[in-house]
């Protein structure tokens, strides 16, 4: 469980390791699902709909769902800590995650993708011709080290 991808291809299909928000957690939930949901937080059947969605579908009805431009402002305010907050449980409610986090070591965390997400990520494509901010991968480098300083 050690490998420090997050997505990969593999025979035409897209495989995503435990660093991944749609990488399924032993307990079925998974941060995809938990991080659209919160978005639409002030709806509960949206809410609801949304955190029982698999990762793919979540991200679907997370975008599909309309919000208003106060409800955008405020959640993209909020987005950086939200995921922050994602992560961590994941990590503290799966001893196995965060043990693979830890054997990381000082590996540079980047979440490379070509979908052109190079807020969470870096896009690798031919079409981004800058390096993306990785927030995810900072993300996760930020829990690795506050776990190594708590032991």
């Amino acid at each position: 469980m050690t490998d420090t991808w997050f997505v990969k291809s593999e025979g035409g299909k897209l495989v995503h390791n435990w660093l991944s928000n749609f990488y399924v957690e032993p307990d079925g939930t998974n941060v995809e699902a938990e991080f659209q949901a919160a978005k639409h937080s002030a709806y509960p059947w949206r809410h609801a709909t949304i955190l029982r969605s698999t990762p793919k579908r979540a991200k679907k009805l997370g975008r599909r769902f309309p919000l208003s431009e106060a409800e955008l402002k405020k959640w993209d305010a909020a987005k950086i800590a939200a995921m922050h907050y994602f992560v961590q449980q994941k990590i503290e409610d799966h001893p196995e995650i965060a043990m693979a986090l830890i054997s990381t070591g000082d590996a540079n965390l980047v979440e490379q993708n070509f979908w052109h997400d190079n807020f969470w990520g870096n896009c690798t494509c031919l079409r981004c011709y800058k390096t993306g901010d990785n927030y995810l991968g900072q993300i996760w480098m930020k829990l690795r080290e506050e776990i190594g300083a708590a032991g």
